[in-house]
Parts: structure tokens; sequence; C-alpha cells
């Protein structure tokens, strides 16, 4: 029984679905075009998992989805708080990529966005370099790449339903996009949605952002002219690659190769190639 004011409970941890958001897995498995599908109730980590099921050599592409994970991670080992039934939490894994993986998280990045601008219409989500997903400068998802067993894997993050007090403490600052539309937006709404829009990116594989791709994330970039905190591995044309930290600077723009270009107060540039940007408080 639920006592009034309060959310209903999850199902129980520890379950593989037959069924999910009311629809059985093979219709998922058919509605989402992939070889394999696992919906689990708990589970230490999407991304894992798929790494398991490449590994293993089960049909690609493969989708993973829990209604909540204990390890979820995020860039650098951090870890992505996704321990709720709130969000959508899951990893795609797809084979046949050679070139395109530095860049997928930015790729893929504007595709999510457009994705739950359909679904949430008057939202605008914003890209935050590299791999962040953001709605008036708060922090709404966020995408994890990586390689394994000659697939490319794609973890994405979403909060989806969370009321304010069940938000974790980041920075930046985390929202839902129930926050930001007023009402619930359901996970089985979502997910096609998110494929379908990053299908277009999994068909043309680049080792450099598409024109077009650019131009769009450069319109959507939630850093601004803003001074920001640069920590990380930078270049210029003149020198290799060196380590900075709290490097003071500002954004100039994203370029076809992924990085970052910045400019610091001395009016040098700079491509950030890894690491944080941080906008000063």
């Amino acid at each position: 029984m639920t006592v009034p004011g309060t959310r209903p409970a999850g199902p129980a941890p520890g379950s593989l679905l037959a069924m999910w958001e009311g629809r059985a897995v093979e219709a998922w498995t058919e509605r989402l075009r992939v070889a394999t599908a696992e919906f689990h109730t708990r589970i230490a980590s999407t991304s894992d998992r798929a790494k398991e099921l490449a590994g293993a050599g089960r049909p690609l592409p493969a989708v993973v989805v829990a209604d909540r994970q204990w390890r979820g991670r995020g860039r650098r080992g951090r870890r992505w708080e996704s321990d709720t039934p709130w969000g959508l939490w899951f990893t795609f894994a797809h084979s046949g990529w050679t070139d395109g993986v530095e860049t997928l998280p930015l790729r893929a990045g504007l595709a999510v966005a457009r994705a739950l601008e359909t679904v949430a219409p008057g939202v605008r989500v914003q890209v935050k370099w590299p791999n962040d997903l953001l709605i008036g400068g708060r922090k709404v998802g966020g995408i994890l790449c990586e390689r394994a067993s000659g697939a490319v894997l794609a973890g994405i993050g979403l909060n989806l339903d969370h009321h304010g007090d069940e938000l974790p403490d980041v920075v930046p600052p985390a929202t839902s996009l129930r926050l930001e539309r007023g009402r619930r937006v359901g996970r089985g709404t979502v997910l096609p949605r998110v494929l379908d829009a990053l299908a277009t990116v999994w068909k043309h594989p680049a080792a450099r952002i598409p024109a077009d791709e650019l131009d769009a994330l450069n319109a959507r970039s939630a850093l601004g002219a803003r001074p920001l905190s640069v920590s990380g591995v930078v270049r210029d044309s003149s020198q290799g690659p060196r380590a900075v930290e709290g490097l003071a600077a500002e954004a100039v723009g994203l370029r076809a190769d992924g990085s970052l270009e910045v400019r610091d107060r001395a009016g040098r540039r700079w491509r950030v190639i890894a690491g944080t940007v941080d906008s000063w408080s």
C-alpha cells in the first residue's frame, strides 16, 4: 500500500524483466531495432553489462536498461547518482565503428538533446563540453562513451521524473525533465525517441563532427562567453599537449575534432582536448 503523499516504491532489485513500461521485451527489441535488449530492475552498471554482452559475442546492436543502478559512473571514474527509479539509465552498444569515438559524446549529446525537446516542447536542452546535457544551466543528463570488445558503448543517464528533493547534490546543480516541463515524461516515451535520434549518428561515423552538427552544437553550448576554469590537457598551434590546472579562460567554440577552443586572459587560444571546464561562480 502507498502512504498518501509518498511516491510508490520501485520493483524489487535483482531481476531481469520480461516486461518494461507495459510492453514485452520482444516488442521493445523490435521497436528499438536492436538485436539484443535487456531490462533490469536494479544492476550495478548498464555499461558493465553491455561490455559483458559484447565480450560474450551477443548480437549487436544491444541496449541494456535499468530501473536503478548502484554503480553508475561518469567521466574519469566519477560516480553517477542513478540508484533511483525516477531516471532513464541505459547503455547502447554498437559494432563496426573505427573512427569518430572521440567525437561521439558531443554528437550523441546533440541527438539526445533534440530527442528530449520532442517529448518536452518548449524546453531548450544545452550541450556542455565534453558530455553533459543541461537545461537553463542545470544538469539533466550525461553521456559516457567507451570501446569494448570491438564495440562502441554509449552510456546515457537522464533525470526524468525527479522531484527537487530527489536530485543529487552535484555541480553544476541538477534538474529533471519533470521539473522543467511541469509534468511527467515517461521512460517508455523517451527511450525510443532517443534511440531513433542516435540512429542517425551511428549510421554516419566520422572522425570529425559534420559541419551542420558543429553549428548546432555551438548554438546549444552551455558555456557562452562567461569566465571559465580549465583543468586538463590543452594544446596550441606551436606546442604539443600540456597539462593545466585552473586556467582562466573563456570559450571560443567547439572544433570539428571534438576539442573546445578557449581564450586565456592574455588572449592566447588553446584547444582543450581532455579534462573539465567549469564556470566561475
